[in-house]
């Protein structure tokens, strides 16, 4: 382990010679055979390793757990990651004491961002028992963070850059509206604030403005589209999927969708995946996928039952409520090994050809999970300390961070 860290520190520096500030935000185009070697790496969610290094918002930073740039992994949404998550059973490292609501936190050269309370965001030291590092109130709600090696990216005074180091704030764009979702693809900062797409540069200055049909709450990119989530009346459960062409911002096509939420917590069923071009969502109680190119509008599968989380696609599977539900995208139908022995609360994290998942009983604390993604079978389940409400794991070499609200993050390893 420590020789192969070697080997990444002298490759990421002929990298940084290559690429500076935010430009290297997406890394290098690495020829290192470790990282190429497994399908630990896809992010197609295809088992294709080939794209694994332009996977949009992927960043290269010389550490030991890796990083984890944004909110579902990367600018598509995308809960499939390259890290290699961990090798039997786990126990509770240490425990990161955090006020309030907690947002799933963000990772960047050991150190995680975390959100909560009422607009707080803190750095958390991952190879120093969770030692809080900085704290950073902003005006504005908080908004899971995006992190780049230039900044850490947080909603407040409007879109807010802050340094790595101790928080101090670079620059803000001073929105009024609060930022709902922001994204990072290249060498760009995306935020959904009321209903606008803003994209920024590395120095917070607007380089695009797009008006959407109603308040943005969530966004995907990818190399050639914007596509955004936005919902018109906060009491009604409808939603308005629309694409817009990155470099003229014309918008492509829109559709209406309508499904349930859990009305507790809609982090997990506000995003929504973007794999190979392909938008993927639930309208109603039916699976379904749109072309990002011209927006056709296809209907995977009927499910048995409406489905309170939006999909996570692994190796051409959507993978849907509670863990129960397993379906091939092509076509629709369930995988023949798929015989789940444990249901879930929230969408899977794959990493390392594991899944890893939360799940929680009526009275007991939540567990988290570990599953084979092709069976459905158990590996282990390990219990957290108290019965609160949690959110994805975020899974990444030898360590996985679960964020609950009140205690704060909880290291398993």
């Amino acid at each position: 382990m420590i020789e192969q860290r070697q080997t990444r520190r002298r490759w990421l520096a002929t990298c940084a010679g290559a690429a500076t500030g935010m430009t290297a935000l997406s890394g290098c185009n690495s020829s290192d055979s470790s990282d190429d070697s497994s399908d630990n790496g896809d992010t197609t969610g295809n088992g294709d390793t080939s794209t694994r290094d332009n996977s949009p918002g992927r960043v290269e930073d010389d550490s030991d757990y890796g990083a984890w740039p944004m909110a579902r992994y990367n600018a598509a949404n995308r809960l499939s990651v390259p890290h290699d998550g961990l090798d039997g059973e786990p126990k509770i490292l240490w425990t990161a004491e955090l006020e309030g609501n907690v947002e799933p936190p963000v990772v960047y050269d050991d150190t995680a961002f975390v959100g909560h309370d009422r607009g707080t965001y803190s750095a958390v030291d991952l190879t120093a028992d969770g030692e809080i590092l900085w704290e950073h109130d902003s005006d504005g709600p908080r908004v899971a963070p995006a992190v780049s090696d230039t900044a850490v990216f947080v909603g407040g005074d409007g879109v807010e850059a802050l340094t790595h180091d101790d928080g101090e704030v670079l620059w803000t764009t001073g929105h009024d509206e609060s930022v709902e979702s922001l994204r990072i693809y290249d060498d760009t900062v995306y935020a959904g604030i009321g209903n606008r797409v803003i994209a920024l540069d590395e120095d917070g200055n607007e380089s695009l403005e797009i008006e959407t049909p109603a308040t943005v709450q969530s966004l995907a990119i990818d190399e050639e589209r914007i596509y955004v989530r936005s919902r018109p009346d906060p009491d009604e459960d409808e939603f308005v999927m629309t694409a817009y062409d990155r470099d003229s911002e014309e918008r492509l096509w829109k559709h209406e969708v309508t499904h349930a939420q859990q009305w507790f917590d809609d982090r997990v069923t506000k995003t929504f995946p973007v794999v190979d071009g392909t938008v993927y969502t639930v309208n109603e109680d039916t699976l379904i996928s749109i072309d990002g190119t011209n927006g056709e509008l296809n209907e995977v599968v009927k499910l048995e039952q409406s489905s309170w989380t939006r999909p996570a696609i692994h190796n051409n599977t959507a993978y849907l409520q509670r863990g129960s539900m397993a379906y091939d995208v092509d076509t629709g139908e369930i995988p023949a090994d798929w015989d789940p022995e444990q249901s879930a609360d929230i969408p899977f994290v794959t990493a390392g050809g594991t899944a890893y998942t939360v799940a929680s009983g009526l009275t007991s604390p939540p567990s988290l999970v570990s599953m084979d993604p092709i069976t459905g079978a158990g590996n282990w389940s390990k219990d957290a300390l108290e019965r609160k409400n949690f959110h994805y794991p975020v899974v990444l070499n030898d360590l996985i961070l679960l964020p609950i609200n009140d205690p704060g993050i909880i290291a398993y390893g």
